[in-house]
């Protein structure tokens, strides 16, 4: 059942959050043995929360839609009195005293908080590798354990799974919508900037955001507004009738795997019989940011080291390879080099914008490839950074371009998860929510 859904039963009368609760909690115990999904529960705060959800729903005083409902939240949110460790080593010993500001909008909704989930270490990667604390398996496949999309990697696994019904991950180069679509879930990637991240362990200030990890789009809606402090968008009646998506003939659409080029095509068919105008087009400035970035370096290592340089280098061997040496990159770098990146990019993004005003959003496929088998890569580094540049190819560009995004599922029967995406510009979270409606609509 989606969140709203369980929602709309406990305002019924049919669920109590209190058994609602212990469902989880019990699926957690015993799928998660190995707390590879989540790092940590925290039950004792679960079952209290949900027992002040059960006597608001039985005295008609529920606070919101989703009152009485489990979300797992991304181990970089703080969490007062519990552990809240990046899914680092270095951070085990870390209790906040109090909690984050999204957390605390999400308590005073009342949902209810299930525990914090893993990720890969300080949110650096688009795999969800983690030999820390444990790499929780791709909950598409029960054959090949196949790695679960990062860094928001718990996160999507927990709701694939059924081990939460929605999670709160963070996305800095595609760290929510990368293991959305290799889950097959939806992932909201907010503007930069419209969600507050007190409380929010930082790797890139310029570039982190924070999204809900979905069964549906009607969950990211409520969840986002929830996270905002706002009303929901109005996603009824929905309709690609007359609206025109920019197919980039750039970068987006090279080298997509079989079952990726497959599920596109079919897709793009699908929206355009739904009455979406999808309209081929360049978008130059695709290439240019990562000419930049090949020049001058990337703003993130940089952020991410300015930011944790004494920890990693005081404890850095305890840290797993694949992490270390993306933060090593910005000892490579000068503050020119900083500087100089942070204005290109921002121009780009203004010459993009002005490219892509006439058009709702550019359609893409989220990733380029199907989840690949942990055991390819965890140990071998060549193969690691190559996977890690493929997956986060075109998400990392939405960041850079200061967009909003949502990825759904859209692969054929019987195939493993791909992701749609669509961009939109910043600060349009109910346009794109709306696009993305319709496009469930028309997918379903």
């Amino acid at each position: 059942m989606t969140a709203l859904a369980l929602g709309a039963a406990i305002q019924n009368g049919q669920i109590d959050p209190v058994d609602l609760t212990e469902h989880f909690l019990s699926r957690i115990a015993t799928e998660d043995t190995d707390h590879r999904v989540y790092i940590r529960t925290t039950a004792d705060r679960a079952r209290a929360e949900a027992a002040a959800a059960s006597v608001r729903a039985k005295a008609g005083l529920r606070q919101s839609t989703l009152d009485g409902v489990p979300m797992s939240w991304k181990d970089l949110t703080d969490t007062a009195g519990t552990e809240t460790t990046f899914g680092s080593a270095l951070l085990r010993d870390r209790v906040p005293e109090r909690d984050a500001l999204l957390l605390r909008r999400a308590t005073l909704a009342g949902m209810i908080c299930l525990g914090k989930t893993t990720l890969s270490e300080f949110a650096y990667s688009g795999l969800g590798i983690n030999p820390i604390f444990g790499t929780p398996a791709n909950g598409a496949d029960d054959e090949v354990e196949r790695v679960p999309g990062g860094s928001s990697s718990g996160a999507g696994v927990s709701v694939r799974s059924g081990l939460a019904p929605a999670g709160i991950g963070s996305d800095t180069g595609g760290s929510v919508r990368i293991p959305a679509a290799l889950n097959g879930i939806v992932g909201l990637k907010t503007t930069i900037g419209v969600l507050p991240l007190d409380g929010i362990l930082a790797l890139s200030p310029t570039f982190d955001t924070i999204g809900p990890l979905t069964r549906d789009v009607g969950d990211a809606n409520a969840i986002f507004a929830m996270l905002n402090d706002s009303r929901p968008y109005d996603l009824g009646g929905a309709s690609l009738h007359g609206v025109r998506l920019l197919k980039p003939t750039d970068i987006m659409f090279d080298d997509l795997d079989e079952t990726v080029a497959s599920a596109m095509s079919a897709t793009l068919d699908r929206l355009s019989n739904a009455g979406a105008e999808i309209i081929e087009g360049e978008v130059p400035e695709f290439a240019e940011a990562f000419d930049l970035v090949a020049k001058h370096g990337n703003i993130i290592s940089a952020e991410a080291y300015a930011l944790w340089y004494d920890k990693v280098e005081a404890r850095g061997d305890e840290m797993y390879w694949g992490i270390r040496s993306r933060f090593d990159l910005a000892k490579k770098l000068t503050a020119i080099d900083a500087e100089s990146a942070h204005i290109g990019l921002s121009a780009i993004a203004a010459r993009y914008r002005a490219r892509t005003a006439g058009f709702a959003a550019v359609v893409h496929p989220t990733c380029p490839r199907i989840a690949p088998p942990i055991a390819d890569l965890e140990h071998n580094p060549a193969a690691y950074d190559e996977a890690n540049l493929a997956m986060t190819r075109n998400t990392r560009l939405g960041n850079i371009m200061e967009t909003c995004g949502v990825t759904l599922p859209c692969q054929g029967p019987g195939q493993l998860p791909v992701g749609l995406s669509l961009m939109a510009t910043g600060h349009n979270e109910g346009k794109v929510l709306r696009l993305a409606k319709a496009a469930e609509n028309a997918l379903a």
